[in-house]
């Protein structure tokens, strides 16, 4: 029998993601925090809360120091250079850590989505490294949510423009793909942590909910009473796009290939999780309404 976890340690607690998480693990009232956090960063955390500090390269002396006594080890930082995660599931054996919860999140990091987003062939590598590790003690969970969908639908990440009620449909619109909002995907992380032992060395799927991009438009005229300006790209033409930018962090390039792991009608890449298998009942998460999430969202314009 797996043994409860009490003492977490949240990596990016500072980020987007990484507060939502810290939100959720505050709400359960069932861990003792702690955050570690680089020398240089500016962030302001909760107050009670321990706070670590370590130089922005991420010495390994220094992080075994730091996640001495912690159960779990959660990571909400960037994916890149996953080399710095690598480093930290070495600092985590040697620190006697029980389990690990690495930066997936997002899309599902098979080989297909790797294939076309290097990014993602980067996030399995930590994830490979990670069942290599598990002979030395170190227990896992990669936990995949999809794209956030509120916060893409109100940043426009997902390419629906609420003030303009203008979208790009990426080929047939129709293809379905798994999708969470991001405080139902934070409170998957903490609800993984209070079930340990079923959740252990496994990669688990859950979302808000399953959709294609014209159910989502449909839904958004629906909701704004009006009826959107359609613009339409083939996935071919996005990817050649694509190529002719950077793939960096953030950037216009990066994004665009995400988009297109989940609309793109070429491949089957992983986006919908309901051939994997949902965990939402296992994890206690709520049922959510597509219809009813849009509208909270349209009335927040």
């Amino acid at each position: 029998m797996t043994q409860p976890i009490k003492n977490v340690t949240v990596m990016g607690a500072g980020g987007l993601f990484g507060t939502e998480v810290l939100g959720a693990l505050q709400r359960e009232d069932a861990f003792n925090l702690s955050i570690l956090s680089r020398k240089s960063s500016k962030s302001n955390f909760p107050p009670g809360i321990k706070v670590t500090k370590v130089d922005d390269d991420y010495p390994l002396d220094q992080l075994i120091k730091a996640f001495q006594g912690q159960d779990a080890l959660v990571s909400t930082l960037p994916g890149r250079p996953y080399t710095v995660h690598l480093r930290m599931i070495d600092a985590a054996i040697q620190a006697g850590v029980k389990r690990f919860i690495p930066t997936e999140y997002g899309n599902n990091t098979c080989p297909a989505a790797g294939e076309l987003v290097t990014l993602y062939a980067e996030q399995a590598k930590v994830a490979a490294y990670l069942k290599s590790k598990e002979s030395a003690g170190l227990t896992w969970t990669a936990i995949h949510t999809g794209q956030f969908f509120d916060w893409g639908i109100e940043s426009e990440w997902l390419d629906y423009h609420l003030e303009e009620k203008r979208v790009t449909i990426y080929d047939s619109g129709d293809k379905l793909w798994s999708t969470t909002n991001i405080s139902t995907a934070a409170t998957a992380v903490a609800r993984v942590l209070l079930n340990p032992e079923n959740t252990k060395n496994k990669a688990i799927f859950e979302a808000s909910f399953t959709v294609s991009q014209r159910q989502v438009l449909e839904t958004l005229e629906r909701e704004t009473g009006t009826a959107w300006k359609v613009e339409t790209m083939s996935s071919a033409d996005a990817m050649k796009m694509a190529t002719e930018l950077d793939d960096k962090d953030y950037s216009d390039g990066l994004k665009l290939l995400v988009l297109m792991l989940l609309y793109a009608d070429d491949a089957n890449r992983g986006a919908n999780f309901e051939n994997f298998g949902l965990s939402n009942e296992l994890l206690g998460l709520p049922e959510e309404s597509l219809a009813e999430v849009i509208s909270r969202i349209v009335k927040k314009t």
